[in-house]
């Protein structure tokens, strides 16, 4: 599983699937006759653990169909039970945060991770200080007996200690804070990496795991230069597959002042440049590139020291030391304090309703989908605004189209059929000939766009000829615009509802009340006898290949 062949490429992944094989291991050792090889396993032994009830069993019975494809001698009954096993997810909603929890959550980090920044450079300000014998140990004992402590650490990694490992200057050192108080003047802490990581994710909507093997090897396009700052990062998202596991990611930032004033941390850039500058002497004594280097104050199962990377249930264990709550109290109107996990994620998703490192169609099939405990919120605000647009569609008048009758009269009474359209009989005929074409219609006064300014060239989309009063259809672009019907349908499958609603719907709208102007049967006819050009005409047009640059 962990090899060439295997999904699972890192060692959050591969613990993991340690722990599901553990799970069905212990469940097989409890029977009275366990099965002692994989030759003994039937098909009875996997009904039994799904009949368990256990709250992993939807995962568990998926990964042991994977992990299992690679065991030697699996009977044919037991493999083929394995293959038809299904276990449903749990019926509980799963519901993203409010945006109000979500603001809330993003505040407390971002506050956080700024307090860390100006105890980190008010320690290296003093160290500097310190060097420098810019501080008296006759006018301030106090301050220089802790840039002594900080000199010390900034070169040994630790404090000055005797044999036995207490530190030296006790007093001193506890009337600085203790040994982490002492430390923590110049690193990050385990529950400040725990907010810049929560920050990020708010910010960014990455996965938590590919933000976790960032490093700080980036690419800086804007040179330095002044302008906006933006910097290209090459993350890794293991579960695209070997080929496409590796993401470049531009972080950008917006025009800011100058650099000590800056730290607002409203932009990804912000937070990955804070780090840069606030991890880099743990980096230093960790000799990593890892863009998390912290010191772990507390004496836990690893005891005090230098870390890097982000810790497992680091986020968990930080909304456990906060005291945000959830907007809704308990049944006993309690507050309820707020869980922080990768629900982040989904809710930056719903907001910001764009994908990340991953397709429209995922975001909204698997990701909003999924989302149920706010489905029908969602449903609502994608209806409230499909409404809006095919309201706004029909507000404005539709394009004058001639029919198969005009064209057939103009021949003999151009002046007639021009008068009726409101063109002159030159235009008429150029209309005719094709000579005005655009995609879906012919354009009867290119420098007379109500998009643009009066006497320039129109610019815009053409999806907005529909809506526009220069605009005149014939039938010759009947089967470019059932062409273009269909191509706007079939992005329903592509986008999430709600962007599909705000950027299609309305010319979709146009379009349909376009098409009924003619039959079924000329609808159908024209979507067979459709050229591969004009197929091709649709496409580059839809992907804004014939957009001006």
């Amino acid at each position: 599983m962990t090899g060439p062949s295997g999904t699972r490429r890192t060692t959050t992944s591969a613990l993991d699937t340690v722990n599901i094989l553990k799970r069905f291991s212990r469940y097989l050792a409890g029977l009275s006759n366990p099965p002692t090889s994989v030759a003994q396993l039937r098909a009875v032994h996997l009904d039994g653990y799904m009949l368990t009830g256990a709250t992993t069993l939807h995962r568990d019975i998926s990964a042991l169909r994977t992990i299992l494809r690679f065991a030697p001698n699996a009977p044919a009954e037991f493999a083929a039970r394995l293959a038809q096993a299904r276990v449903a997810k749990s019926d509980a909603p799963t519901h993203s945060y409010t945006e109000a929890e979500f603001h809330r959550i993003t505040a407390q980090a971002r506050s956080e991770l700024r307090a860390a920044a100006v105890r980190i450079r008010a320690g290296r300000r003093l160290l500097a200080d310190w060097r420098a014998e810019a501080v008296n140990a006759a006018n301030d004992g106090e301050r220089w007996t802790v840039g002594s402590l900080l000199d010390h650490v900034d070169r040994h990694a630790d404090l000055p200690r005797y044999e036995s490992g207490t530190p030296r200057h006790w007093p001193a050192v506890r009337a600085a804070g203790g040994i982490g108080g002492v430390m923590t003047r110049l690193h990050l802490t385990h529950h400040e990496i725990g907010a810049a990581a929560v920050l990020l994710l708010c910010l960014t909507g990455q996965n938590y795991s590919t933000l976790a093997a960032a490093t700080t090897a980036h690419h800086r396009p804007d040179a330095h230069a002044g302008g906006t700052a933006t910097a290209q990062l090459d993350l890794v998202k293991p579960r695209r597959g070997t080929r496409k596991a590796a993401i470049t990611v531009a972080l950008q930032d917006v025009p800011a002042s100058p650099h000590e004033a800056r730290d607002d941390l409203n932009t990804p850039f912000g937070v990955y440049d804070l780090l840069l500058e606030l991890a880099a002497g743990s980096r230093k004594v960790l000799n990593t590139d890892s863009l998390f280097a912290f010191y772990n104050v507390k004496n836990g199962p690893h005891g005090r020291g230098f870390r890097h990377g982000l810790p497992k249930q680091v986020l968990q264990l930080w909304g456990w030391a906060t005291d945000l709550v959830c907007d809704a109290p308990d049944a006993d109107g309690r507050p309820v304090p707020l869980h922080i996990d990768s629900r982040l994620r989904m809710t930056w998703l719903e907001i910001n309703q764009r994908p990340v490192a991953h397709t429209e169609a995922t975001l909204a099939n698997e990701y909003l989908a999924r989302n149920r405990g706010n489905l029908a919120e969602y449903q609502k605000v994608v209806a409230d605004v499909l409404d809006q647009q095919v309201a706004r569609a029909r507000s404005a008048p539709p394009i004058p189209v001639l029919t198969a009758d005009d064209i057939e009269q103009a021949r003999t009474a151009p002046e007639t059929v021009a008068a009726r359209h409101g063109l002159d009989k030159d235009t008429l005929q150029q209309l005719i000939t094709g000579r005005l074409d655009t995609i879906l219609a012919g354009c009867t006064d290119p420098l007379g766009s109500p998009y643009t300014p009066v006497g320039k060239p129109c610019g815009v989309s053409f999806l907005l000829c529909l809506s526009c009063p220069c605009a005149r259809a014939t039938p010759s672009h009947l089967p470019v615009q059932v062409l273009t019907m269909d191509a706007l349908k079939a992005r329903q499958q592509e986008m999430t509802p709600l962007r599909w609603s705000e950027r299609l719907a309305e010319p979709t709208a146009r379009l349909t009340h376009l098409l009924g102007h003619y039959s079924p049967a000329a609808v159908t006819d024209a979507r067979a006898t459709a050229t591969p050009a004009e197929q091709a005409l649709v496409d580059r047009f839809l992907s804004r290949g014939l957009d001006l640059t």
